[in-house]
């Protein structure tokens, strides 16, 4: 059995898409549960226990390494009456930042 030059190249890229999918789903649960940590460090509640990813690029880390990052944003609260905003970034598989929206203290 033959194959073409076109049908391994559908092959790699199908074989990418899965790979990125799987990969997506890993990071966004890492991520989830780091911000409901730092939610439950800091004395807030992460709201829908959700995180949702709004941005993705490539980008050099510390060593000039290029690795895929990865912007999340989620909601939470402090008092239960207000929502507001926190992202995270995930570059390659380090979490560099959790940013929480200046708030009012419960």
């Amino acid at each position: 059995m033959y194959y073409s030059l076109s049908d391994l190249i559908w092959l790699f890229l199908l074989l990418l898409g899965g790979w990125y999918l799987w990969a997506g789903m890993a990071a966004k649960e890492q991520v989830r549960r780091a911000a409901a940590a730092h939610c439950r460090q800091l004395g807030v509640q992460l709201l829908d226990d959700t995180v949702a990813l709004v941005r993705t690029r490539l980008k050099r880390d510390d060593r000039g390494q290029v690795r895929l990052q990865r912007s999340y944003e989620f909601e939470f609260t402090s008092t239960g009456e207000h929502r507001y905003a926190g992202i995270a970034v995930l570059h390659g598989r380090r979490i560099t930042q959790i940013q929480l929206a200046p708030h009012h203290l419960a």
